[in-house]
């Protein structure tokens, strides 16, 4: 059982840790990594290789890519977490991503930091006995920083040196955790809020005004004969309201939402360390629009200390 209850808990780790979404999108960013097990520090490096695939238009559906515009970006994120007391933790993420893209005889890339997550986390119902039914809570608040130049801000050629939302953001949420037997779920809840920020160049001050946004996660898993090895799968929603802007330019943009689907299989090699490959599919769910589709491939180490 205990080996059974690590290779869970290293496991959701993974699933937080993975964003698989386009830096400009949002997707499933502000999931931040939390230490979900009985440990009181972790370490994970995560490298991702994905490509874009498609594009969901505004009015929904999928416009597939030609064969000669290719578009991918290898992401490798570094997270830390420890405790601060019993029920009280901090981590920090840094995502160094490259991107690039090629249509035809040009192409284009570009490579540096992401954007900077920060967060707090809070066991608000701890495991401290078993009950059949209650699960256990981990509540948390989180910070990013717009350390990833933005879409907004990009110079480079197809925009390859955009990396991240380009507003700082708040969000808020919580996690709960269940295992029954060799089966486990967990389920997360994510809500966001990014500040107003200026741009100026010769034309004068544009003023981005975003909106609100969240971010979701359902997964399941099993791990046959209770042994070292969890197969799991994922469903991961997001949405984020319309950008407006004042000044230059007075409008409103358009909303964007996505599903990221994700097969996992992780193992736990022993107490202090676990490895897990993750494949995520943008077009398995074909219900997202104004945003990138991707296709990604992510390998995950974790060690941890115990408490």
């Amino acid at each position: 059982m205990i080996n059974r209850k690590l290779l869970f808990f290293a496991l959701l780790f993974h699933l937080q840790n993975f964003s698989p979404a386009a830096p400009c999108c949002g997707g499933t960013a502000n999931i931040p990594s939390l230490i979900s097990g009985d440990d009181s520090s972790q370490f994970t490096a995560t490298f991702s290789s994905g490509r874009t695939v498609a594009e969901a238009p505004v009015d929904g559906g999928v416009k597939y890519r030609k064969d000669n515009d290719r578009e991918s970006s290898q992401t490798l994120r570094l997270d830390g977490a420890m405790l601060l007391s019993d029920r009280t933790q901090a981590s920090i993420s840094l995502p160094f991503i490259r991107k690039s893209r090629s249509r035809g005889n040009t192409s284009s890339d570009s490579m540096g930091l992401g954007d900077v997550g920060l967060n707090l986390g809070y066991e608000a119902l701890p495991e401290w006995s078993y009950n059949s039914w209650q699960p256990r809570a981990l509540c948390f608040v989180s910070a990013t920083l717009p350390t990833g130049r933005s879409l907004y801000d990009a110079k480079e050629l197809y925009n390859v040196d955009s990396r991240g939302r380009g507003f700082w953001t708040l969000s808020s949420g919580v996690l709960f955790l269940k295992m029954l037997g060799n089966w486990d779920f967990s389920l997360l809840l994510e809500g966001h809020r990014s500040f107003s920020r200026e741009i100026e160049n010769d034309l004068g001050i544009l003023k981005l005004i975003p909106g609100w946004g969240g971010s979701g996660l359902l997964a399941l898993g099993v791990s046959p004969g209770a042994g070292d090895l969890r197969l799991g799968l994922s469903l991961s929603p997001s949405f984020e309201q319309a950008t407006q802007t004042e000044g230059v330019f007075s409008g409103k943009g358009e909303s964007t939402k996505l599903w990221t689907a994700a097969a996992q299989i992780s193992y736990l090699v022993d107490r202090a360390h676990s490895l897990s490959l993750v494949y995520s599919d943008q077009l398995a769910i074909q219900v997202s629009k104004n945003v990138p589709l991707n296709r990604t491939l992510a390998l995950l180490f974790q060690t941890r200390w115990e408490r």
